[in-house]
């Protein structure tokens, strides 16, 4: 039992990461260290003040302030054409009614200024405001533009978060063990805390906030992106003391041309601060999204020497073939429903008191996602968060718990 301990100061902790990741932007160097990395930023503008209130921040935030928050804390070309007194970029003055806001760092988009309204022209995608072009020749139905209400065009219903942040419904790196495709960028790196209370939530009860108050299996790493195509990774657990060193190679992610996300996946797990008990593993994630809402995932995978104690019940498998399958349904602009399903194909079904059978190794979760940072609470029939002991371990009963992901570049 002391593998399942962790002190309440660790928990308060990570209680106190996802409570904090609401708090005003001033709270968050990171937003501005963003605008001062920005290549057009205007040096003069510095400071809390850039969007708050005062030079101390904390309090209110100042129109920039309001903007950047609600447009999903990122600064886009938009952003920058309307508050051209935070940045300086190239603008064309065609006219006096019609202005060209070059704004993009990247080229890729310009922002027309046509009657006092601002249109992000994406040259790219070929879109305005994100909405496609369509072929000159198409029916005239279909190329006319509805007549100007005077009211300014809909806020775009793209969720705010980065584009290497989420997979379709799928937010963090994971649906709730198991992986959901996600690429890493070249020099990203990903943050990863979870939690999972080791008492029944039905046996706990309200009385012990559905198993809240007992201790937890606790792991913690860090994903980060060589080439834009593969990655490493490291976690370590208390569940046996498991240290994870992992790769991911990046076939595909899903677009017009591809229909699937594709990742291969190989590493290896080793017991008592990787002392002990080496079990390599290989994994392949396909994940396929339908109308950015509804995500599904299938992971076949095997894990080598899960068996590794001599004598143990069903000695008679060294490894195990699973095959790991998760959906997830963005319900909201931020938040999806997740759930995932390890069934075990082959091999060594685990050791559960003395007896080798199959638990079922289930779990579900709901994702709410802040720009770069998740938290999901769940449910889940397994202790362990590493591929060589999610493979097959479980439990009998349902146990509480949550991840906690965060991009930190």
């Amino acid at each position: 039992m002391t593998r399942f301990r962790i002190a309440g100061f660790s928990l308060r902790l990570a209680l106190a990461c996802v409570l904090f990741s609401s708090a005003p932007a001033s709270a968050m160097p990171q937003f501005l260290q963003m605008f001062r990395s920005d290549p057009y930023r205007n040096p003069a503008f510095d400071g809390c003040n850039t969007c708050h209130m005062s030079p101390e921040g904390g309090d209110a935030r100042n129109p920039f302030g309001q903007a950047f928050e609600n447009g999903g804390e990122r600064i886009t070309a938009m952003l920058r054409a309307q508050f051209p007194d935070r940045f300086n970029y190239p603008v064309s003055r065609v006219s006096d009614t019609l202005t060209i806001h070059f704004s993009d760092p990247n080229n890729k988009q310009v922002v027309v200024e046509a009657g006092g309204m601002k249109n992000v022209v994406d040259v790219e995608r070929r879109t305005v405001n994100d909405t496609p072009a369509t072929l000159s020749s198409a029916p005239a139905s279909a190329t006319l533009a509805a007549p100007s209400s005077g009211r300014p065009a809909q806020r775009s219903t793209e969720v705010p978060t980065d584009p290497y942040a989420r997979e379709g419904a799928f937010f963090g790196s994971n649906v709730v063990n198991l992986p959901n495709g996600k690429p890493q960028r070249a020099g990203g790196v990903d943050f990863f805390i979870g939690h999972r209370f080791t008492q029944d939530v039905s046996a706990a009860g309200l009385g012990n906030l559905f198993g809240f108050d007992s201790g937890a299996v606790v792991a913690f790493g860090v994903r980060t992106g060589i080439t834009n195509r593969l990655s490493v990774s490291v976690f370590r657990s208390n569940y046996f003391q498991t240290i994870s060193l992992g790769s991911a190679f990046q076939i595909s992610r899903q677009s017009e041309s591809m229909p699937v996300t594709l990742q291969a996946r190989a590493g290896v797990d080793g017991q008592e601060n990787f002392h002990s008990q080496h079990s390599p593993f290989i994994q392949i994630v396909g994940t396929r999204t339908f109308k950015d809402r509804f995500s599904i995932t299938a992971v076949p995978m095997i894990a080598f020497n899960t068996n590794g104690a001599a004598g143990a019940v069903g000695a008679e498998n060294k490894d195990t073939f699973s095959l790991g399958v998760g959906a997830g349904l963005r319900f909201l602009p931020s938040v999806s429903l997740v759930g995932e399903y390890i069934p075990r194909l082959w091999g060594f079904k685990g050791d559960s008191l003395g007896v080798s059978k199959d638990l079922q190794r289930f779990s579900i979760g709901l994702q709410k996602s802040t720009f770069r940072h998740t938290f999901e609470l769940l449910i889940s029939r397994q202790f362990p968060m590493t591929p060589g002991l999610y493979s097959f371990q479980g439990t009998d009963t349902f146990k509480v718990g949550f991840n906690i992901y965060r991009k930190l570049r």
